[in-house]
């Protein structure tokens, strides 16, 4: 048992500068929106909550590209070198970024698509595009756009005399130009 504490000191410590030994923070995050997809992928798990990951995985990728990929662009912009302990510079990491974001935006669609959807199908639960509507479900959406939606929409007028509206993150939000 002493021997142990002996064979550590003999052998030479790592370089904590060596930009090898880190990962880098954008791809990490990346990587745990990977594995969050895979749960979304895998029969195993509930069909519901397998929806719920993947909607998940789009709501990290859209606060993600809000924030670290508008970092790294202004990074860039403004010709930063390598900063973090990977030492990835902008540009590296912007492609790599993107890279691993195609790659994982694909795979969500294959999911989607080839998976969930027919897997809500044999449940009973389907997606109806809008040509595929009944007369009674295109009542029922009217009906329901009359009493619950229009009454939120909140019409403002942009001009020189009034300062640009602020708008809510993620919201909806229409510009309409009239003459």
């Amino acid at each position: 048992m002493n021997e142990a504490p002996a064979q550590q000191k003999s052998a030479a410590a790592p370089s904590l500068d060596n930009p090898d030994l880190y990962f880098n923070r954008d791809l990490s995050i990346l990587e745990f929106n990977r594995r969050v997809l895979a749960l979304a992928d895998d029969p195993h798990v509930p069909l519901l909550e397998r929806l719920r990951y993947l909607t998940i995985v789009s709501n990290n990728l859209d606060e993600f590209f809000e924030v670290r990929m508008a970092g790294l662009l202004q990074r860039r912009k403004f010709g930063a070198g390598p900063s973090g302990p990977d030492m990835l510079g902008p540009n590296i990491e912007i492609e790599a970024v993107s890279e691993m974001a195609h790659e994982i935006i694909s795979a969500q669609y294959r999911c989607l698509n080839q998976r969930l959807i027919p897997a809500l199908a044999k449940e009973g639960i389907r997606l109806l595009r809008r040509r595929e509507w009944q007369a009674a479900q295109k009542r029922w959406i009217s009906s329901y756009f009359q009493s619950e939606v229009l009454p939120l929409l909140t019409p403002l007028s942009l001009d020189p005399a009034h300062p640009f509206p602020k708008v809510q993150n993620k919201g909806l939000n229409f510009a309409i130009a009239l003459e």
